[in-house]
């Protein structure tokens, strides 16, 4: 007898051990989940950091070139032999600057080059004229995009997690709903049952016929399936809520309660000062000027194709046996239509046209929707309002009708219909308190909010 009420009391203590080590689960405890090791979480910035190693890439057009080449013929009526090392580095003016050793001799199909038997030192110069006044060149054009692309794309990632947080928060909001709902109908079902013990004992003694404590009974099987299907969608709710923290419902259990809905604070929310703040940290906005910046870029890179492409070369050499000299040369190469270059004109034009279009249309659209938003906000505080008056009275008229019930002036059926509109009522505000804190999370999602990995 004492071991099993020691037992007792150890079980006792083991689960309220646990209830009591459990935490509410808050927007605060959500944030602990959503990391980059979270699938939903990486798949909605991943390609940043693809595009950020896209610089590493681009500014290999910058890299030191070792260049080597070896050459030796011996035909019937000429031989020759020709060796050449060299280093090539190109800067970000377009400028590309060599210095090398080569050696020469015999007679070459491909060049006329001949040294000394000790060889030459050369160092050598190529000036793209153009490209250095614009200050633009093919593979600062090829950096700088990749550069603009990485810092859109950053933008782009925010703009994901804007709309997957906000898509989160309100999984998280309709699971504290259909966890109050379970409850509302767990607390019918139990008026019902309660009510059972009293028509058995009235049936008993003979002042209620038995048709009464079928209808009871079948009032109870009623209830019972909607506490069933009221289950049923909380446990879907879960499940969907559970997959973008990465959790399963085993663990959440253990560590968490979910906390009751109304108590979820509810925010006071000005207009003006949320449009201020869209304007500044919306990602997407930002991003289209990012987009206005490659236009930009891409202007900028197009000028050269208005000019002749004019490079001018020189190199020095000192032949080790004979001395010094010098060549000096001149490439120049222009499309008489220029229609590359007049078409990718208009192009960008045409493309900051759209873009200075899409950014007054989201604009627009985003002041628009906080309007409505906050004029719906509006309208759903008042029916909280109206919905505590509401409550109160379908409670007081339940209460009479139960008392008529057990004084006989009422009818089972009567009873039903006050508790279901009570239920009703209850629920019916349980939706508003979820459409004030979705409409509230709506509106920061209008005004970028996003989570900080």
């Amino acid at each position: 007898m004492k071991k099993t009420v020691l037992r007792y009391f150890i079980y006792i203590f083991i689960f309220s051990h646990d209830a009591f080590c459990k935490e509410i689960f808050t927007i605060d405890h959500m944030e602990r989940y959503l990391t980059e090791k979270n699938p939903y979480i990486y798949s909605a910035v991943g390609k940043q950091y693809i595009d950020a190693a896209r610089i590493q890439t681009a500014q290999g057009g910058f890299d030191t070139r070792l260049s080597a080449e070896y050459d030796k013929k011996d035909y019937p009526l000429s031989n020759s032999e020709f060796s050449d090392i060299s280093f090539s580095k190109p800067i970000e003016n377009g400028t590309e600057l060599i210095v090398g050793y080569r050696n020469a001799e015999g007679i070459h199909e491909y060049n006329n080059i001949k040294t000394g038997s000790e060889g030459e030192f050369r160092v050598g110069v190529k000036v793209p004229v153009f490209s250095l006044l614009n200050e633009m060149n093919e593979r600062k054009y090829t950096l700088d995009s990749a550069t603009i692309n990485a810092t859109r794309s950053t933008f782009e990632s925010q703009n994901n997690l804007r709309n997957l947080y906000a898509h989160i928060v309100t999984s998280y909001y309709q699971l504290l709903y259909y966890n109050e709902l379970v409850k509302l109908e767990k607390r019918l079902l139990y008026k019902a049952k309660k009510r059972n013990s009293f028509i058995e004992k009235r049936v008993h003694s003979g002042d209620l016929s038995d048709v009464a404590l079928l209808e009871s009974k079948q009032q109870i099987i009623s209830r019972e399936q909607r506490v069933l299907r009221t289950n049923n969608s909380y446990s879907q709710a879960l499940q969907i809520f559970l997959k973008y923290i990465n959790m399963s419902q085993k663990d959440f259990d253990l560590k968490y309660d979910l906390p009751s809905l109304k108590r979820v604070k509810k925010e006071k929310i000005i207009f003006q000062n949320v449009f201020s703040k869209a304007l500044k940290s919306r990602p997407d906005i930002r991003a289209l000027e990012t987009k206005r910046s490659k236009l930009d870029l891409d202007t900028a890179y197009n000028t050269l194709s208005e000019y002749p492409k004019l490079n001018l070369f020189a190199y020095g050499v000192h032949d080790i046996k004979y001395g010094d000299g010098i060549k000096v040369g001149l490439q120049f190469d222009i499309p008489l239509e220029r229609r590359g270059y007049k078409g990718k004109k208009m192009e960008i034009q045409m493309g900051i046209t759209q873009l200075e279009e899409e950014k007054n249309r989201l604009l627009l659209e985003l002041k628009t929707n906080l309007s409505n938003l906050m004029y719906s906000l509006d309208i759903v505080n008042q029916n909280i309002d109206l919905g505590h008056k509401e409550t109160k009275i379908v409670e007081s008229l339940e209460e009479v009708e139960n008392k008529k019930y057990e004084v006989g002036s009422s009818d089972l059926f009567q009873v039903n219909q006050r508790e279901m509109g009570t239920l009703e009522v209850k629920r019916k505000q349980l939706e508003y308190y979820l459409n004030v804190l979705m409409i509230q999370q709506e509106i920061k999602r209008e005004m970028g909010e996003f989570i900080t990995l």
